[in-house]
């Protein structure tokens, strides 16, 4: 199976481990097929903190499930979600 790109869950942020900033990342599946992995942000802690003391927040990579499934990308819009209504995934 060849190389895919799937959308990251973090909308871009240049702290996300996973994309790196860029929305989108890598994935290659396996003979299983999309397999969920740990988050590498957070390490699958599900939450992060700051330095300066600030209260932890949910992760934005993993959306604070510690995991990340490829099987199950964020919606591209308005239009993806449309699509995926009508047609299935």
């Amino acid at each position: 199976m060849a190389t895919k790109k799937i959308r990251c869950s973090c909308g871009g942020k240049p702290s996300c481990r996973l994309c790196g900033g860029s929305g989108k990342y890598d994935y290659d599946a396996g003979p299983h097929g999309y397999i969920p992995f740990r988050c590498p942000t957070c390490q699958g802690n599900r939450t992060l903190t700051d330095e300066d003391g600030t209260p932890p927040y949910p992760c934005s990579t993993c959306r604070g499930q510690g995991v990340v499934d490829p099987a199950h990308p964020p919606p591209a819009g308005t239009w993806d979600v449309l699509m995926k209504i009508l047609f299935g995934a």
